[in-house]
């Protein structure tokens, strides 16, 4: 019987033809052999086809791992459980974790706690039929990594059944970016208001040094004041007090919009915050339009009450902005909030110039602008749609040539339960405290000794200049029931001041409340997020500082 297997497949085609062509054999036995080798040969040939079909398909699977492995992204295939059945090279590094070890393993320890709930809910949408999409935080060693996860079922057949098969974006640069950008344009508003913000801060300040300035000359009349001049002095001095409330209410709220930490959304009324924005945007505001307040009773949303302010912020100055100079009578800029269909609805309307019909839909595109060169990066619009959407609401605009421009925020209500907590009332608060020993930590003596004057009455008061000092005298045993730390000083900082007193005194370190006329340094404000000691933005009134000493106390 000839080798078969050892021929090419032409060449068994060929032993076919000619076997086809042989003439019929008298004898039987010649017959049924000639039928063994056709049949042989027509195995041999479909063996081939297989042989050679099956290495096709070896070769074509082993580029689809080599695809599926070293993919750009990371690829995850989860049960209903959330437990991890496949894993690219891809994923197991971003994970950086063996690929081995995943396997069968949980994917819900690499989640950012605070967005497990939202995890679990996309994987019981995809196992339930959905291709869906959500962002969220992982835990990924010491690191927190922002992710985008796309999703959409399908079977993984025995024994896991129906699996979420997912891709995952790293896009923690692009988010970071797009913080920046954010930040930049959100400080670059702050920058085209300066001059108004100047000109808030210059009102309450020029009618504070006069009234200080009276003040003085009726003293310098009258060393021995009689009821009458002093019952002037007293209102001289209530209106330098009223002065300077209004100016660190202006300069709390310009930190408020450069503050560039993100915070954790919280339930916020959109009415205080666009009243926030208003008082940000007055000065562009005033010598152009009307504001008109159109409020209607809204529950709260659930946001980040300095992203949010940045949006309306910028539709302000955008609607002030699109009416020229000259005419506030005549022209208005009319603010309204309601409720629809379960979302709370903001609107800023403005009488001013309008938007083409042709470009109203590049209005929200980045970097494109019909102002003037100088007037703005083009910038704001795109930002304050993207931090809408990123809150899960809607930023859209109605405009018409010549006859203004209404731009719509519409945002979904914040879940039953987390409505904003109210403070209990100050009767509640003041609860009875006793005489206490206090230490101020301060550089500025001036400050310093203001505080004391103002708390000696209630307590006993010691003043160092500096934490140096304030260690040393810490450490001969001396104990006090609160300590008045300044954060930013020029020998030892307020945070470095808690890390050594930590060390040496935990008790005491725990009685520390620190006072910060800004902490303007990353290192300060994490340190503020870190401690759990409270702190009090100078400056500040008494009965602020009161309630902070209550615990402290008891």
């Amino acid at each position: 019987m000839p080798d078969y297997a050892s021929l090419s497949r032409a060449e068994l085609a060929r032993a076919l033809e000619s076997l086809d062509s042989t003439p019929v054999a008298p004898d039987e036995l010649k017959r049924l052999l000639r039928e063994l080798q056709r049949h042989q040969l027509e195995l041999e040939l479909q063996n081939r086809e297989l042989r050679e079909t099956h290495q096709e398909l070896e070769e074509s699977r082993s580029r689809y791992v080599d695809l599926y492995d070293f993919a750009p992204m990371a690829c995850v295939s989860l049960d209903g459980r959330a437990c991890i059945r496949e894993l690219n090279l891809t994923g197991a590094a971003l994970l950086q974790r063996d690929r081995t070890h995943l396997m069968g393993q949980p994917f819900t320890p690499f989640v950012d706690p605070p967005d497990l709930s939202r995890f679990l809910q996309h994987i019981r949408q995809c196992l339930s039929g959905e291709t869906v999409s959500t962002e969220l935080g992982l835990r990924v060693g010491k690191s927190r990594i922002v992710v985008r996860l796309h999703s959409a079922p399908f079977s993984g057949g025995e024994p896991y059944g129906h699996l979420c098969r997912t891709a995952i974006l790293d896009i923690t640069e692009l988010r970071q970016m797009q913080f920046r950008l954010s930040l930049t344009e959100r400080l670059a508003t702050v920058g085209t208001l300066a001059a108004g913000v100047a000109h808030e801060i210059n009102n309450p300040l020029s009618f504070l040094m006069g009234s200080i300035e009276l003040v003085v000359r009726q003293l310098l009349r009258q060393p021995e004041l009689g009821p009458e001049p002093l019952d002037m002095l007293i209102k001289h001095l209530t209106d330098a007090r009223t002065g300077a409330e209004r100016i660190r209410s202006i300069v709390r709220d310009l930190g408020t919009f450069s503050h560039s930490e993100e915070s954790p959304l919280v339930p916020i009324d959109v009415r205080q915050v666009l009243d926030l924005s208003v008082k940000m945007a007055m000065g562009e505001i005033r010598h152009r339009a009307r504001l008109v307040r159109d409020y209607g009773d809204v529950p709260d949303i659930l946001a980040d009450g300095s992203r949010l302010g940045q949006v309306f912020l910028n539709l302000l100055v955008n609607a002030a902005q699109a009416i020229p100079e000259g005419g506030a009578e005549r022209n208005e800029i009319r603010l309204r909030t309601r409720t629809l269909d379960g979302a709370v609805v903001v609107e800023v309307q403005d009488s001013g110039n309008g938007i083409p019909r042709e470009l109203l839909g590049r209005v929200f595109d980045p970097f494109f602008t019909t102002k003037p060169m100088g007037k703005g990066m083009g910038l704001g619009l795109s930002i304050s749609h993207g931090l809408v959407t990123a809150l899960g609401g809607e930023l859209a605009v109605e405009s018409e040539l010549g006859r203004g421009s209404v731009f719509r925020v519409r945002l979904p209500v914040a879940p039953a339960g987390l409505a904003a907590v109210s403070s209990p009332p100050a009767s509640e608060r003041s609860a009875a405290q006793r005489r206490g020993r206090l230490l101020i930590v301060d550089d500025e003596p001036l400050l310093a000794q203001t505080l004391k004057m103002l708390l000696e009455p209630e307590h006993d008061i010691t003043i160092l200049g500096d934490a140096r000092s304030a260690l040393e005298h810490l450490r001969d045993g001396t104990p006090y029931d609160a300590i008045l730390c300044d954060l930013m000083m020029k020998e030892m900082t307020g945070s470095q001041f808690y890390e050594e007193l930590s060390r040496i005194i935990p008790e005491q370190a725990r009685r520390i409340i620190f006072m910060t006329g800004g902490a303007f340094t990353p290192s300060a404000r994490d340190f503020l997020v870190r401690v759990s000691n409270p702190h009090i933005i100078k400056p500040f009134r008494k009965g602020e500082l009161d309630k902070l000493l209550i615990p402290l106390l008891q």
